[in-house]
């Protein structure tokens, strides 16, 4: 607790990628979201490499696992996934209960009246299986459910930047998705300390401290349905060659009637508990949406999905079968891909601390649910809110996106009797910052979307100087990583080694999702003025 420097201690786990130039410009710290999500798991994955490309190597990378998470000391775990012999309480049996219950099946148009009584029927028995996630978090972690917040993740970053490069010198920060939160609260809290930082993917840090758990995901997936047609349209123009969902005469609108009829036959034929239901191909697309970098592989999942949803279907004389729910293993996505960079060390202590892919869920949404619920300071609210909003969701926003809060952390908020000891609420706009930002949106982004860019650049221009400049990353999915783009790439490089803030630009991409052996991915920097209001 920052507030008693005396007190009880944690240890947090920290790595290194060292520069590759000759001299090093410094550290750039950075956080690769969540909140939940390993820092040194970072350092040593695929995405890394954004981070490294957008500086040329000239920096020392820095990334930890923030107090309550995977290595360092104390991880928030709810669940009963550790150890050789899993307890009762395993991710996987929650999270099953969870959705069978509190999963909205409706056919692609949205929630019928039918539907929504159906639905409605759930909300005290599904409040009941949220209520065993408190109650289990209390009997495990009760010592440090409200010592997790992003307040006190600022603190543990500047303690960790004033041990390798001393007290007071400015800070250098890279975030992605909740990590951009992360940074929010830290150009807020210590502007100051402020050095070069880019906020890339941006959630709304205001709403993450004050709006409901539901009013927070609602915010958030405005432009899921336009990200998940780019999706569909590169998928025609790629055709069979690149995509398994393509035929030779495909187009983006005879791909989006055959997805629809792909949730309506799921909505009519897929047994709660089959894993193929309406609500679980919605999950699947949602997982989609966010991951170009793997919308091939999808693409065949999506077709698999297809096959399994025909079989129930009557006539059918397939015997697939669909392999349970599976609706946990695509909340979160993995690359496998190897790296170019050096990678952290596992000593002999981090490879005992190894963790399954359950473990690390368990990990993960434990620590979301303290920190989302945790940092709000959202008056009370109940299950009943949070089923009403799904379904005024689905009819408003995204009949596609809205059933997924389900199977989101903050969805537990509602129940959640625990506050951070110490939370920010505003102002937000670092009126006293000592240097420009950078912030960066994707303009089809299903997680954070650009308007949410678009919003901090506002604030934090509000007081007459320039303190942000706004990159939009004209492609798809959640964070650039995903769609790697040489613009983008050059005016944070130019950014970080000498500190040249760019105009406000619109960055064209140069990656192909569906690589079809004709098409060839840009070579050179695509980019114009952007003017945005």
């Amino acid at each position: 607790d920052w507030r008693n420097p005396n007190g009880q201690k944690l240890t947090l786990k920290v790595g290194k990628i060292a520069a590759t130039t000759s001299t090093s410009f410094g550290t750039l710290y950075t956080n690769p979201g969540g909140p939940g999500n390993s820092g040194i798991d970072f350092l040593q994955s695929q995405e890394i490499l954004a981070v490294h490309n957008s500086t040329g190597g000239a920096f020392d990378l820095v990334s930890w696992d923030p107090r309550g998470v995977g290595f360092s000391s104390s991880p928030i775990d709810c669940f009963d996934d550790r150890g050789a012999s899993p307890g009762p309480f395993t991710f996987d049996s929650w999270v099953a209960n969870l959705t069978v219950l509190g999963g909205l099946q409706a056919p692609s148009s949205g929630p019928s009246a039918k539907d929504v009584k159906t639905f409605n029927t759930n909300v005290k028995p599904w409040s009941s299986v949220v209520e065993t996630l408190t109650s289990e978090c209390n009997q495990k972690n009760a010592a440090y459910l409200t010592q997790v917040g992003t307040v006190a993740v600022v603190h543990d970053l500047v303690a960790i930047a004033d041990a390798i490069g001393g007290s007071q010198t400015p800070i250098n920060y890279y975030g992605f998705s909740y990590g951009t939160i992360l940074g929010a609260y830290f150009i807020n809290l210590l502007p100051h300390r402020v050095g070069r930082v880019v906020l890339d993917g941006v959630a709304n840090a205001t709403q993450s401290s004050s709006a409901s758990g539901y009013e927070f995901f609602a915010s958030s997936i405005t432009d899921g349905d336009a990200t998940l047609q780019q999706f569909l349209a590169q998928c025609a123009e790629s055709g069979p060659l690149g995509c398994a969902l393509a035929s030779s005469n495909s187009t983006q609108s005879s791909l989006n009637a055959w997805i629809n009829q792909l949730i309506d036959d799921a909505y009519n034929f897929a047994p709660l508990g089959s894993g193929m239901t309406s609500f679980d191909i919605r999950v699947l697309l949602e997982s989609t949406a966010r991951a170009p970098s793997q919308w091939q592989t999808m693409a065949t999942n999506i077709l698999v999905a297809r096959q399994a949803i025909s079989a129930l279907m009557p006539g059918s004389n397939t015997t697939t079968t669909s392999g349970g729910n599976s609706t946990s293993i695509r909340i979160k996505r993995a690359h496998g891909f190897s790296t170019a960079l050096p990678t952290v060390p596992r000593s002999a202590n981090l490879a005992k601390r190894s963790q399954t892919a359950a473990q690390s869920m368990d990990n993960n949404w434990s620590l979301a649910t303290a920190v989302l619920c945790g940092d709000s300071s959202a008056p009370p609210y109940t299950a009943v809110d949070t089923f009403n909003s799904i379904v005024n969701t689905s009819q408003t926003v995204s009949s596609i996106f809205a059933p997924f809060l389900v199977v989101q952390p903050e969805v537990t908020c509602s129940n959640w009797p625990y506050r951070a000891v110490q939370r920010y609420s505003s102002p937000w706009d670092a009126k006293t910052i000592a240097n420009p930002i950078v912030i960066i949106g994707n303009t089809f982004d299903p997680v954070t979307p650009l308007h949410m860019a678009k919003e901090l650049v506002r604030i934090l221009n509000s007081n007459g100087k320039r303190s942000a400049a706004l990159i939009q990353h004209d492609g798809s999915g959640h964070t650039t990583w995903e769609e790697p783009s040489l613009c983008t790439q050059t005016l944070l490089r130019a950014y970080f080694t000498n500190g040249s803030l760019p105009a406000d630009t619109l960055c064209g991409i140069n990656f192909l999702p569906f690589p079809n052996g004709t098409a060839t991915v840009p070579t050179q920097i695509i980019s114009s003025p952007l003017t945005w209001t």
